[in-house]
């Protein structure tokens, strides 16, 4: 477990990752109708205080949320430039471990953050909250942010809803 100290706050759990250059990178990558670094900024904050307050391991669940997607367009882009959007995580994880120390938790919960559409079952209290997390602020921010696909979507359904339920 780590020291329970008020000095290990979010900012000091983030400071040392949110300061590299790649991180950085991350403002101009478009995620959800806003930039991945400010996605990932979220993710992290509610991650943080949750598992703090739950008494887990927040320190591992902070730098496991700053680096759940922690890649650029470019590093997902396959042959012929086709996205492997699903390998994400993996990537993700690749990324960080050439730049940071990361433990088993921290893995757990990067390569599992798209459970059940991932690969990888969260074994952690840590990466289940993780990938809740995520799966609620990116809701979020695709309708917040990313209306027209929203509204796009919904229009869909009721024009469906109105040809095909019609018999």
């Amino acid at each position: 477990m780590q020291n329970n100290s008020d000095e290990i706050n979010f900012y000091n759990i983030s400071k040392k990752i949110i300061e590299t250059e790649k991180f950085n990178d991350l403002k101009k990558e478009i995620h959800h109708g806003i930039t991945r670094y400010d996605h990932v900024l979220r993710v992290s904050k509610y991650t943080y205080q949750i598992t703090k307050k739950l008494h887990m391991d927040y320190i591992s669940a902070t730098r496991a949320a700053l680096l759940h997607d922690y890649f650029t367009t470019d590093d997902v882009l396959g042959i012929n430039g086709i996205k492997k959007w699903n390998e994400h995580p993996n990537i993700a994880y690749e990324n960080a471990i050439k730049e940071f120390t990361i433990n088993k938790k921290e893995k757990n919960a990067i390569t599992s953050h798209m459970f059940p559409l991932g690969k990888t079952i969260p074994k952690y209290k840590e990466s289940w909250v993780l990938t809740l997390v995520d799966k609620t602020v990116s809701t979020y921010e695709q309708y917040k942010y990313n209306w027209k696909n929203a509204f796009a979507l919904y229009f869909i359904f009721i024009i469906n809803m109105i040809l095909f339920g019609q018999k």
